[in-house]
């Protein structure tokens, strides 16, 4: 059963946004987002803040307190939308929409000044960028169609570009758009007066073959860049040359142990420690959390636990604002799972408590 709002009001802790997404194990579209309170390990009851077609992920502008979903099927065009939060936190009301361009939007970003928002279509292989005001309105500035350059090592997979997320980088003047299916990260510069993604050269940076590049994260230094491959399950640590806009690799590491076949896993999603010392991967169809070490002075990540996910499919991981807690969205078993974190070693202990809700993708403390 869900709280109703004033019961979720009237619960201490901090808010957690959840987009949900087409749940494939047992059919049906993400009814919406939803809220709950985190407090002390747990989550209260989730909340539907605002119904919308399959929200698989979202992106927070602190500056305007507005809410942005990637929304929509598999088959349509992805949709930009932005809400605005009512006073209670716990429902919000709709403020824009704008046409993605293409089919599979999977992922959205927002840059630091709140003026751009990039989304990433995955069926379609492609990416849109749009400026955004003050109120959170949108307006579309530049839509890239990738071109088919294939099929990849991995045919099934790599038949065609398949964008699966695009990021804006540490300094605000790139936009790094990872492709599953080129096996490559397209780099484009950025004109922040008008969000418009213009031409960089070089243009890309390419991943082993059949890698399948799927989501980044920055380093806070500003100059290690971490993307995880799906269809290999590696995490590559990458260099990146401010001064000139270029990307370099450094090393790689698995997802997986020694000797585990990777060849049907699927590599996800990483998250940061706040202090920076540990990296947190998830690996689905394995079902699989990882934690490395990154090392001070070279960046480089050694694997210190894998711990199995006792839910099935992790599409989205975060830690909460404390540090202390690591959570796991999962996708097909349908729950939002909790685990401890050991600040001081980085592990994750087995999971202390879970809520129910169908096809969780995406995690967001605001």
């Amino acid at each position: 059963m869900m709280l109703h709002e004033t019961e979720a009001q009237a619960t201490p802790g901090i808010r957690l946004f959840i987009g949900t997404s087409n749940p494939t194990a047992v059919g049906g579209m993400g009814q919406g987002i939803f809220t709950a309170q985190f407090h002390n390990g747990q989550l209260t009851e989730p909340v539907l803040a605002q119904g919308a077609p399959s929200p698989s992920f979202l992106a927070w502008n602190p500056g305007a307190a507005a809410l942005f979903a990637v929304e929509g099927g598999d088959g349509s065009n992805s949709e930009a939308a932005s809400y605005v939060l009512h006073t209670a936190g716990h429902s919000m009301h709709h403020i824009a929409r704008a046409d993605g361009g293409g089919p599979g939007g999977c992922h959205i970003c927002v840059s630091a000044d709140g003026r751009g928002v990039f989304v990433a279509n995955y069926n379609g292989g492609s990416v849109a960028s749009f400026a955004a005001d003050a109120q959170g309105g949108l307006k579309q500035a530049s839509f890239i169609q990738f071109p088919k350059d294939g099929p990849g090592p991995v045919a099934d997979r790599q038949e065609k570009s398949h964008a699966h997320s695009a990021r804006v980088s540490p300094d605000g003047n790139y936009v790094f758009v990872n492709d599953l299916g080129l096996d490559r990260i397209h780099v484009f510069g950025l004109d922040r007066s008008t969000s418009k993604l213009v031409p960089h050269h070089p243009d890309h940076w390419a991943s082993a073959p059949g890698a399948g590049p799927r989501h980044l994260v920055f380093h806070p230094n500003g100059k290690w860049i971490y993307s995880i491959n799906e269809l290999s399950s590696t995490i590559d640590h990458l260099q990146w040359d401010t001064a000139h806009g270029v990307l370099t690799t450094k090393s790689s590491a698995r997802t997986l142990p020694a000797g585990v076949d990777t060849s049907k896993a699927r590599a996800c999603e990483m998250v940061f420690s706040h202090d920076a010392k540990f990296l947190y991967a998830c690996t689905r169809v394995d079902e699989r959390f990882t934690v490395f070490t990154v090392d001070a002075a070279t960046g480089s990540l050694t694997p210190i636990q894998y711990l199995a996910n006792p839910g099935k499919e992790s599409r989205h991981i975060a830690l909460d604002p404390s540090g202390k807690w690591f959570l796991s969205a999962n996708q097909f078993s349908g729950d939002v799972s909790v685990f401890p974190v050991d600040t001081a070693t980085g592990k994750l202990g087995e999971r202390s408590s879970f809520i129910k809700l169908s096809g969780p993708s995406c995690l967001l403390f605001a």
